[in-house]
């Protein structure tokens, strides 16, 4: 694995462990919706503790993600991913939407932007540690700075729901990716490469 490569694997697993830090510490903190009891010589005395706004939560969901794709089809096409998405959420269904990313392979200097339709919702409703992900749709190729071709692009995971609260929640994805690449002119000749395989592992943060 090159330096600029392996420089990207520590840093995505740096901000990983920065957001499990962070949902540790969120989740020892004392819950702002409940009250006190002071014991006195007769009886408790409750104080109140400043109330939560129920407020509901948006229908309407706006995100970003950040992570790598680790290449399995032995192309040395490992990604650094950036992704974007806005879409519907009510209940069980975290998002259901479009989303775009752009996804750099500095290994050969090539440049993959997936457009897609994206659904994520819990196992169960109410509080859920896990979700899946789902990701359907077509990626743009740049694979020499001349050539360009289009191709299916298709992704699944499974989420872990880290830190949330009523303005936005945190989460961690484990899943595979899946890239096209169709048959390319590279000057007079032609050629077919294999698709890209991948493993994906993502942090992202929805509001």
């Amino acid at each position: 694995m090159s330096k600029t490569l392996f420089t990207i694997w520590r840093h995505t697993l740096a901000a990983l462990f920065c957001v499990l830090a962070t949902t540790a510490a969120a989740q020892s903190l004392p819950d702002g919706n409940t009250t006190s009891g002071i014991t006195t010589s007769e009886k408790p005395i409750d104080t109140f503790v400043a109330e939560t706004s129920l407020r509901p939560v948006r229908p309407i969901a706006f995100g970003a993600e950040i992570g790598t794709n680790i290449d399995l089809s032995g192309t040395e096409s490992t990604c650094f991913d950036i992704d974007v998405y806005a879409g519907y959420r009510k209940g069980m269904i975290q998002c259901a939407g479009v989303g775009v990313g752009i996804h750099p392979s500095f290994a050969h200097k090539r440049l993959f932007i997936p457009v897609y339709a994206l659904f994520r919702c819990n196992f169960k409703p109410g509080k859920s540690l896990c979700f899946f992900d789902l990701k359907a749709g077509m990626s743009i190729n740049e694979l020499t700075p001349d050539v360009h071709n289009t191709g299916a692009y298709a992704s699944g995971g499974i989420g872990f729901n880290l830190a949330a609260s009523r303005q936005f929640s945190t989460y961690a994805i484990i899943g595979y990716s899946f890239t096209q690449i169709t048959p390319f002119a590279d000057g007079e000749t032609m050629r077919n490469e294999h698709a890209l395989h991948a493993v994906s592992i993502r942090i992202g943060i929805t509001f």
